[in-house]
């Protein structure tokens, strides 16, 4: 079974193989599974060079994971919220290096914030794109300009979090 089912058991999520994907929404037909199956091949859109240079790469890991915080662990959407802040904020150029950092802050967070979470996005207010969207791009022009679109709207659904976010970003900046 992969991770993501059992994490969304634990979420009591039950999982609607057909239609739009439940969480975000995307026009899927066969629901999270076919979301999920989309987003793992997204980042090869373009070549992982280029990935790395315009950090769609990142982008797409932490737009998708964060559409769809019910099929991933609770600190998980923290790492990829502050990652979004750290990228579209603060406007750091991000690459592999960087992700231990983040995840080494994130541990020592932990400790002192035991009973925190991210707070949902409105299903009401949830982002006009999608991983299916992006999937759709035609040239590699539109792929970038998309998922910097969607990596923003991302973020800005989840602004009940943005002061979490800021801290944890602030956190890792003292670290480098």
């Amino acid at each position: 079974m992969p991770k993501w089912l059992e994490q969304a058991a634990k979420n009591d999520l039950e999982i609607l193989e057909d239609g739009q994907c439940q969480l975000c929404g995307s026009d899927t037909f066969h629901g999270i599974t076919e979301c999920v199956a989309t987003a793992s091949k997204i980042t090869h859109k373009i070549s992982q060079e280029k990935g790395i240079e315009h950090m769609t790469l990142f982008l797409c890991v932490d737009a998708h994971a964060l559409q769809h915080t019910l099929i991933h662990g609770r600190w998980n959407n923290h790492f990829h919220l502050a990652r979004l802040h750290l990228i579209l904020v603060d406007e750091i150029e991000w690459d592999f290096e960087l992700s231990p950092l983040l995840q080494e802050v994130l541990d020592a967070y932990k400790i002192s914030h035991p009973d925190e979470k991210i707070i949902q996005q409105d299903p009401n207010h949830r982002p006009t794109i999608t991983v299916i969207d992006v999937d759709a791009s035609h040239d590699e022009e539109e792929y970038i300009d998309l998922v910097w679109r969607w990596a923003e709207e991302v973020y800005d659904s989840f602004s009940g979090s943005h002061a979490i976010a800021r801290r944890l970003a602030d956190l890792f900046k003292q670290q480098l």
